[in-house]
C-alpha cells in the first residue's frame, strides 16, 4: 500500500471513530427507552420532539431510495420499503430516525414519478414543495447509518434476566459440548 493511500486510510478510520462516539453522546442525551420494538421508539421521539412520527410501508421502485423522512409541519412521516424483511424494514425506519436525530436537512429533490407513486392524489405543485430537500451527503449518510446501527444495537441487545434453562434430556449433551468448547484451541481468552 502506497504511503498517501495508508495516510487516507488512518484519516478516514480517525474520522468514523470520531463521529462513532459523537452519534453515540448523541444517543445517550437523547435518554431512549430500552425497547426491542422500533414502532415505540417512534411513538417515543415523536413524544420527545412535540409532534408524531407517522410510518407509511409503501412499494418503492427498484432505483428509489428504500426509505424516505418527510418533516411536515405537524408530523414527521417515515415511508419505508413494505416489500422488504421484517429486519430490512427496522432498519430503514431507524435510518430515518437518524437523520431526524441528526438534524439533517436534504440537498435534493426526488423525481415526478416517485412522487407521484407515494402521494397519488396530491398536486405536482404540492409534491415539489414537500419533497424539495431530499437526499442527504455522504457524510450525513454515514452519520445516519451509524446511529440507526446503534438504535439497533440497543433494541437487539436481549435483557440480562433472559435465560435459558436445558431440558432434561439435553443435560449430557450441553455438558460434552461446553466442555469442547472450553478445550478448544481456537477459544478466546
Amino acid at each position: 500500500m502506497a504511503k498517501s493511500s495508508r495516510h487516507v486510510h488512518q484519516a478516514q478510520r480517525k474520522r468514523s471513530a470520531q463521529l462513532l462516539e459523537i452519534c453515540r453522546k448523541r444517543l445517550a442525551s437523547l435518554e431512549l427507552p430500552e425497547t426491542p420494538d422500533i414502532r415505540m421508539l417512534c411513538e417515543h421521539l415523536g413524544r420527545q420532539r412535540g409532534r408524531p412520527i407517522h410510518l407509511i410501508p409503501a412499494a418503492m421502485q427498484a432505483p428509489d431510495p428504500c426509505g424516505l423522512w418527510i418533516a411536515a409541519n405537524n408530523a414527521d412521516y417515515i415511508v419505508y420499503e413494505a416489500n422488504t424483511s421484517k429486519l430490512h424494514q427496522e432498519h430503514i425506519i431507524a435510518h430515518e430516525l437518524a437523520h431526524m436525530i441528526c438534524c439533517h436537512r436534504g440537498t435534493g429533490e426526488l423525481d415526478e414519478a416517485t412522487m407521484n407513486q407515494l402521494f397519488p392524489g396530491l398536486g405536482p405543485e404540492l409534491l415539489r414543495d414537500i419533497f424539495r430537500r431530499t437526499t442527504y451527503s455522504d457524510v450525513q449518510e454515514e452519520e445516519a447509518e451509524i446511529t440507526a446501527s446503534l438504535i439497533l444495537g440497543r433494541a437487539d441487545r436481549c435483557p440480562p434476566e433472559r435465560t435459558w434453562t436445558v431440558p432434561p434430556g439435553a443435560v449430557g449433551t450441553a455438558a460434552r459440548i461446553e466442555r469442547s468448547l472450553k478445550n478448544s484451541p481456537t477459544r478466546a481468552s
